[in-house]
Protein backbone atom coordinates (compact mmCIF):
# COMPACT_ATOMS: atom_id res chain seq x y z
CA UNK A 1 0.00 0.00 0.00
CA UNK A 2 1.76 3.14 -1.24
CA UNK A 3 0.65 6.40 0.37
CA UNK A 4 1.75 9.89 -0.60
CA UNK A 5 3.73 11.61 2.15
CA UNK A 6 1.60 14.77 2.19
CA UNK A 7 -1.37 16.41 0.53
CA UNK A 8 -4.77 18.05 0.71
CA UNK A 9 -7.86 16.00 -0.04
CA UNK A 10 -11.57 16.68 -0.37
CA UNK A 11 -13.54 14.35 1.93
CA UNK A 12 -16.79 12.54 1.19
CA UNK A 13 -18.51 14.17 4.14
CA UNK A 14 -21.77 16.03 4.71
CA UNK A 15 -22.18 19.08 6.95
CA UNK A 16 -25.20 19.81 9.14
CA UNK A 17 -25.74 23.28 10.61
CA UNK A 18 -27.15 23.36 14.16
CA UNK A 19 -27.85 26.86 15.43
CA UNK A 20 -30.05 28.45 18.08
CA UNK A 21 -30.24 29.35 21.79
CA UNK A 22 -30.45 25.67 22.81
CA UNK A 23 -27.88 24.34 20.31
CA UNK A 24 -25.19 23.62 22.94
CA UNK A 25 -27.54 21.88 25.36
CA UNK A 26 -29.17 19.94 22.51
CA UNK A 27 -25.87 18.59 21.18
CA UNK A 28 -24.53 17.87 24.68
CA UNK A 29 -27.37 15.40 25.10
CA UNK A 30 -26.35 13.51 21.95
CA UNK A 31 -22.56 13.60 21.70
CA UNK A 32 -20.07 11.60 23.75
CA UNK A 33 -17.97 14.79 24.18
CA UNK A 34 -18.60 17.52 26.75
CA UNK A 35 -20.13 20.83 25.61
CA UNK A 36 -21.64 22.10 28.87
CA UNK A 37 -19.44 23.25 31.79
CA UNK A 38 -21.02 20.92 34.35
CA UNK A 39 -18.91 18.19 35.97
CA UNK A 40 -20.80 15.11 37.17
CA UNK A 41 -18.93 12.62 39.36
CA UNK A 42 -20.92 9.63 40.56
CA UNK A 43 -17.93 8.02 42.32
CA UNK A 44 -16.79 10.58 44.86
CA UNK A 45 -13.73 8.52 45.86
CA UNK A 46 -12.34 8.88 42.32
CA UNK A 47 -12.18 12.69 42.48
CA UNK A 48 -8.60 13.94 42.33
CA UNK A 49 -7.24 17.30 43.47
CA UNK A 50 -6.45 18.21 39.83
CA UNK A 51 -10.15 18.19 38.97
CA UNK A 52 -10.90 21.15 41.25
CA UNK A 53 -9.03 23.45 38.88
CA UNK A 54 -12.19 23.40 36.73
CA UNK A 55 -14.61 24.22 39.53
CA UNK A 56 -15.10 27.68 38.00
CA UNK A 57 -16.04 26.43 34.51
CA UNK A 58 -19.66 27.41 35.01
CA UNK A 59 -18.70 31.01 35.78
CA UNK A 60 -16.46 31.18 32.68
CA UNK A 61 -18.71 29.51 30.11
CA UNK A 62 -22.17 30.71 29.15
CA UNK A 63 -23.76 27.94 27.01
CA UNK A 64 -26.25 30.47 25.60
CA UNK A 65 -23.37 32.21 23.78
CA UNK A 66 -21.12 31.10 20.91
CA UNK A 67 -18.27 30.37 23.34
CA UNK A 68 -16.40 27.66 21.35
CA UNK A 69 -15.89 24.03 22.44
CA UNK A 70 -14.06 22.24 25.24
CA UNK A 71 -11.09 19.98 24.56
CA UNK A 72 -10.22 17.29 27.07
CA UNK A 73 -8.22 14.06 27.16
CA UNK A 74 -9.29 11.38 29.63
CA UNK A 75 -5.70 10.10 29.76
CA UNK A 76 -4.25 13.49 30.68
CA UNK A 77 -2.88 13.15 34.26
CA UNK A 78 -3.22 16.92 34.74
CA UNK A 79 -6.91 16.82 33.79
CA UNK A 80 -6.68 19.83 31.49
CA UNK A 81 -9.79 21.22 29.80
CA UNK A 82 -9.12 23.83 27.12
CA UNK A 83 -11.66 26.17 25.54
CA UNK A 84 -10.89 26.85 21.88
CA UNK A 85 -12.50 27.53 18.50
CA UNK A 86 -11.11 24.40 16.81
CA UNK A 87 -13.35 21.37 16.28
CA UNK A 88 -13.45 18.08 18.20
CA UNK A 89 -13.87 14.41 17.36
CA UNK A 90 -16.92 12.71 18.89
CA UNK A 91 -19.62 10.05 18.43
CA UNK A 92 -23.40 9.75 18.50
CA UNK A 93 -24.84 6.62 20.14
CA UNK A 94 -28.29 5.06 20.25
CA UNK A 95 -30.23 4.34 23.44
CA UNK A 96 -28.53 0.92 23.76
CA UNK A 97 -25.08 2.48 23.74
CA UNK A 98 -24.26 1.33 20.19
CA UNK A 99 -22.49 3.57 17.68
CA UNK A 100 -24.74 5.45 15.25
CA UNK A 101 -21.93 7.47 13.69
CA UNK A 102 -18.68 9.20 14.48
CA UNK A 103 -18.36 12.89 13.68
CA UNK A 104 -16.38 16.11 13.93
CA UNK A 105 -18.02 19.11 15.57
CA UNK A 106 -16.86 22.58 14.49
CA UNK A 107 -17.56 25.98 16.01
CA UNK A 108 -19.50 28.06 13.53
CA UNK A 109 -17.87 30.46 12.91
CA UNK A 110 -14.23 29.59 13.61
CA UNK A 111 -13.08 33.24 13.79
CA UNK A 112 -14.33 36.82 13.47
CA UNK A 113 -11.55 38.63 11.61
CA UNK A 114 -12.67 42.11 10.44
CA UNK A 115 -16.01 41.46 12.19
CA UNK A 116 -17.02 39.27 9.26
CA UNK A 117 -19.17 36.93 11.37
CA UNK A 118 -20.80 39.24 13.91
CA UNK A 119 -24.30 38.00 13.07
CA UNK A 120 -23.33 34.31 13.40
CA UNK A 121 -21.69 34.93 16.79
CA UNK A 122 -24.93 36.21 18.34
CA UNK A 123 -26.20 32.65 18.92
CA UNK A 124 -24.53 29.28 19.60
CA UNK A 125 -23.77 27.63 16.27
CA UNK A 126 -22.06 24.40 15.18
CA UNK A 127 -21.27 22.42 12.06
CA UNK A 128 -21.60 18.66 12.42
CA UNK A 129 -19.46 16.71 9.95
CA UNK A 130 -20.55 13.12 9.20
CA UNK A 131 -20.11 10.63 6.39
CA UNK A 132 -22.41 11.46 3.50
CA UNK A 133 -24.08 8.01 3.55
CA UNK A 134 -25.30 8.74 7.11
CA UNK A 135 -26.91 12.11 6.33
CA UNK A 136 -30.56 11.09 5.94
CA UNK A 137 -30.46 8.72 8.92
CA UNK A 138 -28.89 11.31 11.19
CA UNK A 139 -31.17 14.15 10.08
CA UNK A 140 -34.14 12.01 11.06
CA UNK A 141 -32.55 11.23 14.44
CA UNK A 142 -31.77 14.89 15.15
CA UNK A 143 -35.33 15.97 14.35
CA UNK A 144 -36.75 13.22 16.59
CA UNK A 145 -34.65 14.46 19.52
CA UNK A 146 -35.31 18.14 18.88
CA UNK A 147 -38.74 18.22 20.58
CA UNK A 148 -39.16 21.76 21.98
CA UNK A 149 -35.48 22.74 21.77
CA UNK A 150 -34.91 26.13 20.13
CA UNK A 151 -32.54 25.00 17.39
CA UNK A 152 -32.49 25.19 13.62
CA UNK A 153 -31.18 21.98 11.99
CA UNK A 154 -30.43 21.90 8.28
CA UNK A 155 -27.95 20.23 5.91
CA UNK A 156 -25.40 22.57 4.32
CA UNK A 157 -24.94 21.10 0.84
CA UNK A 158 -22.80 24.02 -0.35
CA UNK A 159 -20.06 23.30 2.21
CA UNK A 160 -17.11 20.96 1.70
CA UNK A 161 -14.68 19.42 4.16
CA UNK A 162 -10.95 19.19 3.35
CA UNK A 163 -8.17 17.27 5.09
CA UNK A 164 -4.43 18.02 5.05
CA UNK A 165 -1.69 15.72 6.37
CA UNK A 166 2.08 15.64 6.21
CA UNK A 167 4.05 12.65 7.48
CA UNK A 168 7.29 14.44 8.30
CA UNK A 169 8.94 15.06 11.66
CA UNK A 170 9.06 18.77 10.85
CA UNK A 171 5.29 19.00 10.37
CA UNK A 172 4.64 17.03 13.56
CA UNK A 173 6.75 19.45 15.62
CA UNK A 174 5.30 22.49 13.81
CA UNK A 175 1.70 21.42 14.44
CA UNK A 176 2.45 20.83 18.12
CA UNK A 177 3.81 24.38 18.41
CA UNK A 178 0.74 25.81 16.65
CA UNK A 179 -1.59 24.10 19.11
CA UNK A 180 0.34 25.38 22.12
CA UNK A 181 0.35 28.94 20.78
CA UNK A 182 -3.21 29.33 19.46
CA UNK A 183 -5.42 26.57 20.91
CA UNK A 184 -4.52 26.07 24.57
CA UNK A 185 -6.49 28.70 26.47
CA UNK A 186 -9.14 28.35 29.19
CA UNK A 187 -11.14 31.51 28.42
CA UNK A 188 -13.74 31.92 25.62
CA UNK A 189 -12.69 35.53 24.91
CA UNK A 190 -9.05 34.52 24.55
CA UNK A 191 -10.12 31.57 22.36
CA UNK A 192 -11.75 33.89 19.81
CA UNK A 193 -8.85 36.33 19.92
CA UNK A 194 -6.38 33.50 19.35
CA UNK A 195 -8.42 32.23 16.38
CA UNK A 196 -8.40 35.76 14.94
CA UNK A 197 -4.61 35.97 15.40
CA UNK A 198 -4.24 32.54 13.78
CA UNK A 199 -5.97 33.90 10.65
CA UNK A 200 -4.37 37.36 10.68
CA UNK A 201 -0.85 35.92 11.02
CA UNK A 202 -1.50 33.67 7.99
CA UNK A 203 -0.17 30.68 9.90
CA UNK A 204 -1.81 28.30 7.41
CA UNK A 205 -4.32 30.19 5.27
CA UNK A 206 -4.18 33.34 3.19
CA UNK A 207 -6.10 36.14 4.86
CA UNK A 208 -8.11 36.64 1.66
CA UNK A 209 -9.37 33.10 2.16
CA UNK A 210 -10.39 33.79 5.78
CA UNK A 211 -14.00 34.66 5.00
CA UNK A 212 -14.36 31.25 3.34
CA UNK A 213 -13.20 29.25 6.39
CA UNK A 214 -16.29 28.27 8.39
CA UNK A 215 -14.75 25.53 10.51
CA UNK A 216 -11.26 24.34 11.47
CA UNK A 217 -9.93 21.41 13.51
CA UNK A 218 -6.59 19.80 14.25
CA UNK A 219 -7.08 16.04 13.98
CA UNK A 220 -5.88 14.72 17.32
CA UNK A 221 -7.52 11.32 17.10
CA UNK A 222 -3.88 10.36 16.63
CA UNK A 223 -1.50 13.02 18.02
CA UNK A 224 -0.77 15.66 15.35
CA UNK A 225 -2.34 13.52 12.60
CA UNK A 226 -3.29 16.48 10.37
CA UNK A 227 -5.87 19.26 10.18
CA UNK A 228 -9.30 19.78 8.64
CA UNK A 229 -11.24 22.80 7.47
CA UNK A 230 -14.72 23.51 6.13
CA UNK A 231 -15.28 25.95 3.28
CA UNK A 232 -17.75 26.80 0.52
CA UNK A 233 -14.95 26.93 -2.08
CA UNK A 234 -14.43 24.03 -4.48
CA UNK A 235 -10.78 23.24 -5.24
CA UNK A 236 -10.17 21.52 -8.57
CA UNK A 237 -6.39 21.16 -8.76
CA UNK A 238 -3.10 21.90 -7.00
CA UNK A 239 -2.89 25.32 -8.65
CA UNK A 240 -6.17 26.27 -6.94
CA UNK A 241 -4.76 25.18 -3.59
CA UNK A 242 -1.60 27.26 -3.97
CA UNK A 243 -3.38 30.27 -5.41
CA UNK A 244 -6.44 30.43 -3.14
CA UNK A 245 -5.88 28.56 0.13
CA UNK A 246 -2.48 28.31 1.77
CA UNK A 247 -0.29 31.23 2.81
CA UNK A 248 3.17 31.73 1.23
CA UNK A 249 4.92 30.87 4.51
CA UNK A 250 3.03 27.57 4.78
CA UNK A 251 3.73 26.64 1.14
CA UNK A 252 7.38 27.46 1.66
CA UNK A 253 7.58 24.97 4.54
CA UNK A 254 5.36 22.12 3.34
CA UNK A 255 4.22 20.51 0.10
CA UNK A 256 0.54 21.07 -0.74
CA UNK A 257 -0.55 18.87 -3.66
CA UNK A 258 -4.25 18.13 -4.16
CA UNK A 259 -4.62 14.35 -3.75
CA UNK A 260 -7.44 11.80 -3.87
CA UNK A 261 -9.35 10.77 -0.76
CA UNK A 262 -8.11 7.19 -1.17
CA UNK A 263 -4.73 8.32 0.20
CA UNK A 264 -6.39 9.59 3.38
CA UNK A 265 -8.34 6.34 3.79
CA UNK A 266 -5.29 4.14 3.15
CA UNK A 267 -3.34 6.18 5.69
CA UNK A 268 -6.08 5.69 8.30
CA UNK A 269 -6.04 1.93 7.76
CA UNK A 270 -2.27 1.77 7.97
CA UNK A 271 -2.36 3.64 11.29
CA UNK A 272 -5.29 1.65 12.67
CA UNK A 273 -7.73 4.58 12.80
CA UNK A 274 -11.28 3.25 12.46
CA UNK A 275 -14.36 5.20 11.35
CA UNK A 276 -17.90 3.88 11.77
CA UNK A 277 -18.60 3.71 8.04
CA UNK A 278 -15.63 1.36 7.56
CA UNK A 279 -17.74 -1.43 9.05
CA UNK A 280 -20.32 -3.35 6.97
CA UNK A 281 -23.84 -1.96 7.00
CA UNK A 282 -25.85 -3.09 10.01
CA UNK A 283 -22.80 -3.85 12.18
CA UNK A 284 -23.49 -3.10 15.87
CA UNK A 285 -20.42 -1.74 17.68
CA UNK A 286 -19.71 -0.25 21.08
CA UNK A 287 -17.71 3.00 21.42
CA UNK A 288 -14.89 1.28 23.35
CA UNK A 289 -14.64 -1.38 20.64
CA UNK A 290 -14.11 1.51 18.19
CA UNK A 291 -11.33 2.90 20.46
CA UNK A 292 -13.23 6.13 21.12
CA UNK A 293 -11.46 6.51 24.47
CA UNK A 294 -8.10 6.40 22.64
CA UNK A 295 -9.08 9.04 20.04
CA UNK A 296 -10.09 11.90 22.38
CA UNK A 297 -13.79 11.55 21.67
CA UNK A 298 -15.18 10.68 25.10
CA UNK A 299 -15.93 12.56 28.31
CA UNK A 300 -16.37 10.43 31.42
CA UNK A 301 -18.07 12.93 33.75
CA UNK A 302 -20.20 15.17 31.53
CA UNK A 303 -23.53 13.81 32.73
CA UNK A 304 -26.40 12.31 30.74
CA UNK A 305 -26.47 11.76 26.98
CA UNK A 306 -28.03 9.11 24.77
CA UNK A 307 -26.22 5.79 25.36
CA UNK A 308 -24.30 7.13 28.39
CA UNK A 309 -25.45 4.54 30.93
CA UNK A 310 -23.92 1.49 29.23
CA UNK A 311 -20.80 3.41 28.18
CA UNK A 312 -19.90 4.65 31.67
CA UNK A 313 -20.84 1.35 33.31
CA UNK A 314 -18.50 -0.45 30.92
CA UNK A 315 -15.68 1.96 31.74
CA UNK A 316 -16.17 1.85 35.51
CA UNK A 317 -16.39 -1.94 35.60
CA UNK A 318 -13.32 -2.26 33.42
CA UNK A 319 -14.91 -4.88 31.19
CA UNK A 320 -13.69 -4.07 27.68
CA UNK A 321 -13.27 -7.43 26.00
CA UNK A 322 -12.84 -6.46 22.35
CA UNK A 323 -11.21 -3.70 20.35
CA UNK A 324 -10.69 -2.95 16.69
CA UNK A 325 -7.08 -3.65 15.71
CA UNK A 326 -5.20 -3.02 12.48
CA UNK A 327 -3.94 -6.24 10.89
CA UNK A 328 -1.73 -7.19 7.97
CA UNK A 329 -2.83 -10.17 5.90
CA UNK A 330 -0.32 -12.70 4.58
CA UNK A 331 -0.26 -16.01 2.74
CA UNK A 332 -0.18 -19.11 4.92
CA UNK A 333 2.06 -22.07 4.12
CA UNK A 334 3.75 -24.78 6.20
CA UNK A 335 7.02 -22.85 6.41
CA UNK A 336 5.47 -19.64 7.70
CA UNK A 337 3.53 -21.47 10.45
CA UNK A 338 6.66 -23.25 11.66
CA UNK A 339 8.66 -20.02 11.56
CA UNK A 340 5.99 -18.24 13.64
CA UNK A 341 6.12 -21.01 16.23
CA UNK A 342 9.91 -20.69 16.42
CA UNK A 343 9.67 -16.87 16.65
CA UNK A 344 7.36 -17.14 19.64
CA UNK A 345 9.93 -19.31 21.42
CA UNK A 346 12.98 -17.38 20.23
CA UNK A 347 12.98 -13.59 19.79
CA UNK A 348 16.00 -13.74 17.45
CA UNK A 349 14.03 -15.58 14.73
CA UNK A 350 12.97 -13.13 12.00
CA UNK A 351 9.69 -13.72 10.17
CA UNK A 352 9.10 -12.46 6.61
CA UNK A 353 5.40 -12.23 5.79
CA UNK A 354 4.36 -12.66 2.13
CA UNK A 355 1.55 -10.10 1.86
CA UNK A 356 -1.75 -10.90 0.17
CA UNK A 357 -4.87 -8.91 -0.73
CA UNK A 358 -7.04 -11.97 -1.33
CA UNK A 359 -9.49 -10.82 1.36
CA UNK A 360 -10.59 -7.99 -0.95
CA UNK A 361 -12.21 -10.61 -3.19
CA UNK A 362 -14.92 -11.09 -0.55
CA UNK A 363 -18.00 -8.78 -0.81
CA UNK A 364 -18.03 -6.12 1.92
CA UNK A 365 -21.42 -7.39 3.14
CA UNK A 366 -19.80 -10.78 3.91
CA UNK A 367 -16.62 -9.51 5.60
CA UNK A 368 -17.94 -9.70 9.16
CA UNK A 369 -18.98 -13.32 8.54
CA UNK A 370 -15.35 -14.37 8.11
CA UNK A 371 -14.15 -16.19 11.21
CA UNK A 372 -10.83 -15.26 12.81
CA UNK A 373 -9.17 -17.81 15.07
CA UNK A 374 -5.69 -17.97 16.65
CA UNK A 375 -3.13 -19.40 14.28
CA UNK A 376 -1.21 -21.20 17.03
CA UNK A 377 -3.66 -23.21 19.12
CA UNK A 378 -2.83 -23.65 22.78
CA UNK A 379 -1.85 -27.20 23.68
CA UNK A 380 -3.39 -28.33 26.94
CA UNK A 381 -1.61 -31.28 28.53
CA UNK A 382 -3.68 -34.09 29.95
CA UNK A 383 -2.48 -33.50 33.51
CA UNK A 384 -3.35 -29.77 33.10
CA UNK A 385 -6.84 -30.41 31.77
CA UNK A 386 -9.58 -29.25 34.13
CA UNK A 387 -10.89 -32.09 36.30
CA UNK A 388 -14.64 -32.46 36.67
CA UNK A 389 -16.29 -33.85 39.77
CA UNK A 390 -17.80 -37.34 39.40
CA UNK A 391 -21.55 -37.29 38.80
CA UNK A 392 -23.82 -39.16 41.26
CA UNK A 393 -26.00 -40.11 38.29
CA UNK A 394 -23.23 -42.00 36.50
CA UNK A 395 -21.32 -41.06 33.37
CA UNK A 396 -22.96 -40.29 30.05
CA UNK A 397 -22.02 -42.25 26.97
CA UNK A 398 -22.27 -39.09 24.84
CA UNK A 399 -18.95 -37.36 24.15
CA UNK A 400 -18.80 -33.75 25.30
CA UNK A 401 -18.25 -31.44 22.34
CA UNK A 402 -16.48 -28.14 22.81
CA UNK A 403 -18.24 -25.26 21.12
CA UNK A 404 -16.18 -23.72 18.33
CA UNK A 405 -15.87 -19.98 18.87
CA UNK A 406 -14.10 -17.33 16.82
CA UNK A 407 -11.76 -14.74 18.30
CA UNK A 408 -13.05 -11.92 16.13
CA UNK A 409 -14.17 -10.78 12.72
CA UNK A 410 -12.98 -8.75 9.77
CA UNK A 411 -14.68 -5.37 9.46
CA UNK A 412 -12.85 -3.63 6.62
CA UNK A 413 -10.03 -4.31 4.16
CA UNK A 414 -7.76 -2.12 2.03
CA UNK A 415 -5.24 -4.17 0.03
CA UNK A 416 -3.21 -6.28 2.46
CA UNK A 417 -4.27 -4.21 5.50
CA UNK A 418 -7.49 -4.59 7.45
CA UNK A 419 -9.38 -3.47 10.55
CA UNK A 420 -10.64 -6.36 12.67
CA UNK A 421 -12.65 -6.66 15.87
CA UNK A 422 -10.67 -9.04 18.09
CA UNK A 423 -10.78 -10.32 21.64
CA UNK A 424 -8.08 -8.52 23.62
CA UNK A 425 -7.21 -11.62 25.65
CA UNK A 426 -6.43 -13.59 22.48
CA UNK A 427 -4.30 -10.77 21.04
CA UNK A 428 -2.27 -10.63 24.27
CA UNK A 429 -1.45 -14.34 23.88
CA UNK A 430 -0.43 -14.17 20.22
CA UNK A 431 -0.76 -11.54 17.45
CA UNK A 432 -1.19 -14.20 14.73
CA UNK A 433 -4.61 -15.27 13.46
CA UNK A 434 -6.05 -17.13 10.51
CA UNK A 435 -9.08 -16.25 8.40
CA UNK A 436 -11.11 -18.78 6.43
CA UNK A 437 -12.19 -17.37 3.07
CA UNK A 438 -14.72 -19.09 0.74
CA UNK A 439 -13.05 -20.26 -2.48
CA UNK A 440 -14.67 -21.81 -5.56
CA UNK A 441 -11.55 -23.88 -6.26
CA UNK A 442 -10.67 -25.15 -2.78
CA UNK A 443 -13.94 -24.76 -0.86
CA UNK A 444 -12.19 -22.69 1.81
CA UNK A 445 -8.84 -20.93 1.81
CA UNK A 446 -6.91 -19.79 4.86
CA UNK A 447 -5.18 -16.43 5.06
CA UNK A 448 -2.94 -15.27 7.90
CA UNK A 449 -3.47 -12.03 9.80
CA UNK A 450 -0.84 -10.33 11.98
CA UNK A 451 -2.08 -7.81 14.55
CA UNK A 452 -0.05 -4.60 14.72
CA UNK A 453 -0.80 -2.71 17.95
CA UNK A 454 -0.53 1.02 17.07
CA UNK A 455 2.22 2.91 18.88
CA UNK A 456 -0.16 5.84 19.48
CA UNK A 457 -2.39 3.74 21.78
CA UNK A 458 -1.94 4.66 25.48
CA UNK A 459 -0.33 2.02 27.66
Amino acid sequence: MKILQSGLSQLSKSLISIRGPDATKFLNGLLTSRLLPHVVKKKQHTISSAEFKHANLESIIDPMTNYGVMHEDIYDPDYNIFITREGINSMILNSKGRVVTDCFLYCDPFHNVNSGFEKELQLPGYLLEIDEVSLNKLMMMLKLHKLSAKVDIRPEKSLTSYYYYNDTVEFDAWLEDIQQKYFRTVDPVDALQNANSFIQNEVIFKQDFASKILGFAIDNRIPNFGFKFVTDVKLNNTADVIEKVFSPQFIQQFETPLISESNVIDRRFQNGLFEATDAPSGESLLPFECNLDYTNGLSLDKGCYVGQELTIRTYNNGIIRKRIYPVQFFTIDDNIVETIKQAQDDDDVEVVFPSTSVVEQVPSSSLSKLEMTPMIEENVKEDEAPQTAPSPFGSSSKPVRKRKSSSGKVLAVKGDVGLCLLTMADVSKSPFFKVEIPSFEHGKKQVGARVVVPDWWPE
